[in-house]
């Protein structure tokens, strides 16, 4: 696990200070970690092509993204795949797609709308979904036909994932499995 880099991506209102990023951080204390701050307001687009620049030179990196950030972490990694780089995916609460949000009446602002894209397979990433998610429709989530070559981790929790600390051991456990045995091509 020697040459990883810890990403993480916060969701819509959190900042640098996550609860969730310390709790990953405090487990993981050796590897170099980066908080990606954005707002509403961010451009986004260059958000992600400073994500891809920035890490473009660490052939793997572990990109984990929560909720809003959940979304943005999955684009980054596609960005990075596009380049033959490789990601250790990890997506807590993810918004997949928008129009899945049950609270209408919290209106992202149309820059955050246009910069979010509907994911409608999750491919090779760890997700953690809560049971009990207020925020998050995930009631037609079918792991089968939703995250195909995935690991879909579903816990006693809501959205907010308050006991996040308890589901790191997890995603060590997931780093450690992706980064000890890479993929294998099929041919």
């Amino acid at each position: 696990m020697d040459n990883l880099f810890l990403l993480y991506i916060h969701g819509y209102g959190s900042n640098r200070e996550s609860r969730k990023f310390y709790n990953i951080k405090e487990s993981l204390p050796d590897f170099p970690a980066a908080v990606f701050e954005w707002d509403e307001n961010t451009d986004f687009k260059l958000l992600l092509q400073t994500a891809v620049r920035q890490t473009a030179e660490i052939e793997q990196i572990i990109l984990v993204g929560d909720s809003t950030g959940a979304n943005l972490a999955y684009q980054v990694r596609e960005a990075r795949k596009a380049l033959g780089l490789k990601t250790i995916l990890v997506l807590t609460s993810p918004l997949l797609d928008y129009d899945k949000r049950l609270n209408a009446d919290l209106q992202f602002t149309e820059n955050l709308q246009e910069s979010l894209i509907k994911i409608n397979n999750v491919e090779d990433a760890l997700v953690i979904m809560a049971k009990e998610d207020e925020v998050i429709d995930f009631s037609n989530f079918d792991v089968k036909n939703n995250a195909s070559n995935s690991t879909v981790i579903y816990v006693d929790d809501n959205h907010r994932l308050e006991g996040f600390i308890n589901y790191v051991g997890y995603i060590i456990g997931y780093i450690v499995n992706k980064s000890v045995r890479p993929e294998v091509e099929v041919n």
